[in-house]
Protein backbone atom coordinates (compact mmCIF):
# COMPACT_ATOMS: atom_id res chain seq x y z
CA UNK A 1 0.00 0.00 0.00
CA UNK A 2 2.57 2.77 0.50
CA UNK A 3 4.48 1.46 -2.52
CA UNK A 4 1.35 2.67 -4.56
CA UNK A 5 0.96 6.35 -2.84
CA UNK A 6 4.59 7.31 -3.31
CA UNK A 7 4.51 5.82 -6.65
CA UNK A 8 5.72 9.46 -9.08
CA UNK A 9 3.69 8.15 -12.46
CA UNK A 10 0.37 8.01 -10.61
CA UNK A 11 1.30 11.45 -8.40
CA UNK A 12 2.62 13.75 -11.69
CA UNK A 13 1.15 11.90 -14.66
CA UNK A 14 -2.24 13.95 -15.06
CA UNK A 15 0.13 17.16 -14.69
CA UNK A 16 2.57 16.48 -17.22
CA UNK A 17 -0.81 15.68 -19.42
CA UNK A 18 -2.37 18.70 -18.45
CA UNK A 19 0.95 20.98 -19.60
CA UNK A 20 0.97 19.49 -22.98
CA UNK A 21 -2.02 20.22 -24.13
CA UNK A 22 -1.93 23.59 -22.42
CA UNK A 23 1.46 24.19 -24.78
CA UNK A 24 -0.90 22.96 -28.02
CA UNK A 25 -3.46 25.71 -27.16
CA UNK A 26 -1.46 28.48 -26.48
CA UNK A 27 0.87 27.31 -30.12
CA UNK A 28 -2.19 29.19 -32.60
CA UNK A 29 -2.32 29.46 -36.19
CA UNK A 30 1.00 28.23 -37.97
CA UNK A 31 2.61 30.66 -40.49
CA UNK A 32 1.72 28.53 -43.73
CA UNK A 33 -2.06 28.98 -42.14
CA UNK A 34 -1.32 32.77 -42.05
CA UNK A 35 0.53 33.04 -45.41
CA UNK A 36 -2.89 31.18 -47.20
CA UNK A 37 -5.52 33.29 -45.31
CA UNK A 38 -4.04 36.51 -45.98
CA UNK A 39 -3.89 35.57 -49.53
CA UNK A 40 -7.51 34.50 -49.83
CA UNK A 41 -8.05 38.30 -47.91
CA UNK A 42 -6.53 39.58 -50.60
CA UNK A 43 -8.08 38.14 -53.48
CA UNK A 44 -11.75 38.84 -51.63
CA UNK A 45 -10.81 42.34 -51.58
CA UNK A 46 -8.79 42.94 -54.60
CA UNK A 47 -11.98 41.46 -56.30
CA UNK A 48 -14.53 43.65 -54.38
CA UNK A 49 -12.55 47.16 -55.07
CA UNK A 50 -12.34 46.05 -59.19
CA UNK A 51 -15.79 45.62 -59.12
CA UNK A 52 -16.79 48.92 -56.48
CA UNK A 53 -14.70 50.72 -58.93
CA UNK A 54 -15.85 49.67 -62.48
CA UNK A 55 -19.64 50.38 -60.71
CA UNK A 56 -18.44 53.62 -59.87
CA UNK A 57 -16.69 53.99 -63.03
CA UNK A 58 -19.48 53.53 -65.25
CA UNK A 59 -22.09 55.06 -62.66
CA UNK A 60 -20.06 58.46 -63.52
CA UNK A 61 -20.11 57.73 -67.23
CA UNK A 62 -23.48 57.33 -67.24
CA UNK A 63 -24.19 60.46 -64.98
CA UNK A 64 -21.77 62.56 -67.41
CA UNK A 65 -23.16 61.12 -70.92
CA UNK A 66 -27.36 61.82 -69.38
CA UNK A 67 -25.88 65.67 -68.17
CA UNK A 68 -24.30 66.33 -72.01
CA UNK A 69 -27.51 65.05 -73.52
CA UNK A 70 -29.99 67.10 -71.43
CA UNK A 71 -27.86 70.20 -72.15
CA UNK A 72 -27.65 69.63 -75.72
CA UNK A 73 -31.10 69.04 -75.74
CA UNK A 74 -32.09 72.22 -73.70
CA UNK A 75 -29.77 74.33 -76.00
CA UNK A 76 -31.69 73.00 -79.12
CA UNK A 77 -34.83 73.84 -77.88
CA UNK A 78 -33.90 77.39 -76.02
CA UNK A 79 -32.11 78.11 -79.60
CA UNK A 80 -35.27 77.43 -81.73
CA UNK A 81 -37.29 79.14 -79.49
CA UNK A 82 -35.11 81.77 -79.83
CA UNK A 83 -34.67 82.72 -83.85
CA UNK A 84 -38.59 81.98 -84.07
CA UNK A 85 -38.77 85.16 -82.27
CA UNK A 86 -36.65 87.27 -84.33
CA UNK A 87 -37.37 91.24 -84.42
CA UNK A 88 -39.77 92.03 -87.73
CA UNK A 89 -37.76 94.66 -89.60
CA UNK A 90 -34.41 93.05 -88.52
CA UNK A 91 -34.36 90.30 -91.09
CA UNK A 92 -31.86 92.29 -92.81
CA UNK A 93 -29.84 91.82 -89.90
CA UNK A 94 -29.34 88.25 -89.57
CA UNK A 95 -26.06 87.09 -90.21
CA UNK A 96 -23.55 83.82 -89.85
CA UNK A 97 -21.26 81.32 -91.05
CA UNK A 98 -21.41 77.96 -90.77
CA UNK A 99 -20.51 77.36 -86.97
CA UNK A 100 -22.19 80.67 -85.59
CA UNK A 101 -24.92 83.08 -86.50
CA UNK A 102 -26.76 86.12 -84.74
CA UNK A 103 -29.91 88.07 -84.68
CA UNK A 104 -31.78 90.60 -83.09
CA UNK A 105 -35.15 88.88 -81.39
CA UNK A 106 -37.86 89.67 -78.51
CA UNK A 107 -37.02 87.36 -75.93
CA UNK A 108 -36.75 87.20 -71.92
CA UNK A 109 -32.85 87.74 -71.57
CA UNK A 110 -30.68 84.71 -69.80
CA UNK A 111 -29.12 87.12 -67.20
CA UNK A 112 -31.98 87.75 -64.77
CA UNK A 113 -30.33 90.28 -63.14
CA UNK A 114 -31.05 92.53 -65.44
CA UNK A 115 -34.49 91.81 -66.21
CA UNK A 116 -37.49 89.60 -66.63
CA UNK A 117 -39.97 89.15 -69.28
CA UNK A 118 -39.11 89.59 -73.15
CA UNK A 119 -36.77 92.41 -74.30
CA UNK A 120 -35.31 93.74 -77.38
CA UNK A 121 -31.56 91.58 -77.94
CA UNK A 122 -28.92 90.99 -79.76
CA UNK A 123 -28.25 87.29 -79.90
CA UNK A 124 -25.18 85.13 -80.98
CA UNK A 125 -24.78 81.62 -81.20
CA UNK A 126 -21.10 80.05 -81.67
CA UNK A 127 -18.87 77.30 -81.24
CA UNK A 128 -15.75 77.93 -78.74
CA UNK A 129 -13.19 75.31 -80.49
CA UNK A 130 -10.54 75.34 -77.85
CA UNK A 131 -12.87 75.22 -74.74
CA UNK A 132 -15.03 72.66 -76.80
CA UNK A 133 -18.54 74.72 -75.68
CA UNK A 134 -21.52 75.71 -77.51
CA UNK A 135 -21.78 79.38 -76.45
CA UNK A 136 -24.60 81.73 -76.22
CA UNK A 137 -24.47 85.61 -76.12
CA UNK A 138 -26.47 88.54 -75.32
CA UNK A 139 -26.92 92.23 -75.12
CA UNK A 140 -29.70 94.58 -74.87
CA UNK A 141 -30.54 96.65 -77.71
CA UNK A 142 -30.51 100.54 -76.87
CA UNK A 143 -31.87 102.11 -79.65
CA UNK A 144 -34.02 102.03 -82.86
CA UNK A 145 -32.55 99.76 -85.59
CA UNK A 146 -31.33 100.28 -88.69
CA UNK A 147 -33.74 100.11 -91.62
CA UNK A 148 -33.32 97.50 -94.59
CA UNK A 149 -30.79 99.58 -97.19
CA UNK A 150 -32.08 100.23 -100.98
CA UNK A 151 -30.28 98.74 -103.74
CA UNK A 152 -26.09 99.17 -103.57
CA UNK A 153 -26.45 100.82 -99.92
CA UNK A 154 -24.73 99.47 -97.12
CA UNK A 155 -26.12 98.40 -93.65
CA UNK A 156 -25.70 100.87 -91.30
CA UNK A 157 -24.54 98.81 -88.80
CA UNK A 158 -22.72 102.05 -86.53
CA UNK A 159 -26.60 103.09 -85.95
CA UNK A 160 -26.97 99.35 -84.06
CA UNK A 161 -26.26 100.45 -79.85
CA UNK A 162 -25.75 97.55 -77.85
CA UNK A 163 -25.72 96.96 -73.74
CA UNK A 164 -22.96 95.15 -72.36
CA UNK A 165 -22.63 91.60 -73.64
CA UNK A 166 -22.63 88.56 -71.61
CA UNK A 167 -21.77 84.82 -72.13
CA UNK A 168 -23.68 81.36 -70.93
CA UNK A 169 -21.85 77.73 -71.70
CA UNK A 170 -25.10 76.31 -72.91
CA UNK A 171 -23.40 73.32 -73.56
CA UNK A 172 -19.87 70.85 -72.98
CA UNK A 173 -17.85 68.34 -74.19
CA UNK A 174 -19.16 69.52 -77.69
CA UNK A 175 -16.96 68.17 -80.86
CA UNK A 176 -19.27 70.08 -83.77
CA UNK A 177 -21.85 72.76 -84.19
CA UNK A 178 -22.57 73.34 -87.99
CA UNK A 179 -25.31 75.83 -89.26
CA UNK A 180 -26.91 75.27 -92.48
CA UNK A 181 -28.93 78.07 -94.06
CA UNK A 182 -31.81 76.92 -96.60
CA UNK A 183 -33.19 79.03 -98.75
CA UNK A 184 -36.19 78.35 -102.05
CA UNK A 185 -35.83 79.86 -104.95
CA UNK A 186 -38.19 81.59 -106.59
CA UNK A 187 -40.85 79.90 -108.67
CA UNK A 188 -42.75 81.51 -111.91
CA UNK A 189 -46.59 80.27 -111.82
CA UNK A 190 -49.72 81.14 -112.20
CA UNK A 191 -52.45 81.43 -109.29
CA UNK A 192 -54.23 78.49 -110.50
CA UNK A 193 -51.49 76.66 -110.77
CA UNK A 194 -50.61 74.01 -107.57
CA UNK A 195 -47.35 75.00 -106.12
CA UNK A 196 -44.42 72.27 -107.32
CA UNK A 197 -41.49 70.75 -105.37
CA UNK A 198 -38.71 73.07 -105.39
CA UNK A 199 -35.24 72.06 -104.36
CA UNK A 200 -33.74 74.02 -101.74
CA UNK A 201 -30.68 75.75 -101.67
CA UNK A 202 -28.28 75.10 -98.71
CA UNK A 203 -25.36 77.40 -98.22
CA UNK A 204 -22.83 77.77 -94.67
CA UNK A 205 -23.06 81.26 -94.65
CA UNK A 206 -25.81 84.30 -94.64
CA UNK A 207 -24.29 87.98 -94.80
CA UNK A 208 -25.91 90.81 -93.96
CA UNK A 209 -28.51 92.25 -96.21
CA UNK A 210 -29.55 88.79 -97.96
CA UNK A 211 -32.19 88.64 -95.72
CA UNK A 212 -33.69 85.80 -93.77
CA UNK A 213 -33.90 82.31 -95.51
CA UNK A 214 -36.63 80.30 -95.35
CA UNK A 215 -35.10 77.23 -93.04
CA UNK A 216 -32.17 76.85 -90.12
CA UNK A 217 -30.89 73.25 -89.20
CA UNK A 218 -28.78 73.39 -86.57
CA UNK A 219 -26.55 70.40 -85.68
CA UNK A 220 -24.69 69.85 -81.94
CA UNK A 221 -22.68 66.86 -81.92
CA UNK A 222 -21.13 65.78 -78.52
CA UNK A 223 -18.96 63.29 -76.51
CA UNK A 224 -20.46 59.84 -75.62
CA UNK A 225 -17.95 57.36 -74.13
CA UNK A 226 -21.32 55.17 -74.07
CA UNK A 227 -21.91 55.23 -77.79
CA UNK A 228 -19.98 53.08 -80.29
CA UNK A 229 -18.52 55.97 -82.34
CA UNK A 230 -17.40 57.88 -79.38
CA UNK A 231 -20.42 60.83 -79.99
CA UNK A 232 -23.85 61.49 -80.11
CA UNK A 233 -25.21 64.38 -82.27
CA UNK A 234 -28.76 66.28 -81.75
CA UNK A 235 -30.39 68.18 -85.17
CA UNK A 236 -33.00 70.92 -84.65
CA UNK A 237 -34.55 72.56 -87.80
CA UNK A 238 -36.54 75.82 -87.62
CA UNK A 239 -39.20 76.96 -90.23
CA UNK A 240 -39.19 80.71 -90.23
CA UNK A 241 -42.65 82.04 -90.91
CA UNK A 242 -42.48 85.85 -91.06
CA UNK A 243 -40.69 88.11 -93.59
CA UNK A 244 -38.46 85.92 -95.87
CA UNK A 245 -36.38 86.42 -99.17
CA UNK A 246 -35.87 83.99 -101.70
CA UNK A 247 -32.57 82.88 -103.24
CA UNK A 248 -30.78 84.79 -105.82
CA UNK A 249 -27.85 84.13 -107.33
CA UNK A 250 -26.45 87.70 -108.21
CA UNK A 251 -26.07 88.06 -104.07
CA UNK A 252 -25.18 84.93 -103.09
CA UNK A 253 -23.02 83.06 -105.80
CA UNK A 254 -22.39 79.61 -105.76
CA UNK A 255 -24.85 76.96 -104.26
CA UNK A 256 -22.84 75.35 -101.38
CA UNK A 257 -22.93 71.82 -103.30
CA UNK A 258 -20.76 73.67 -106.40
CA UNK A 259 -18.26 74.95 -104.24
Amino acid sequence: MRALHNNPKRNYGPARGRSRGLRVAMAGFTLAELIVATTLLTLVMTAVYTAFHTTMRSWKGTEASLQTYQDARTALDVLSREVSCIIGGSEHLFEGDDDEFEFFAIWPPLNVEKGEGARSLWVRYHYNRSGKTLVRQEAFVKDSLPLRPRGDEEVETSRIKLGRKYKFVLASNVKKFEVSYYWIPKVQRRDDEPPEWVEPVVLDKNEKKWGLPQGLKVSLTVEDELAPSGEATFTSSVVFRGTTSHYDESWFGRRRDES
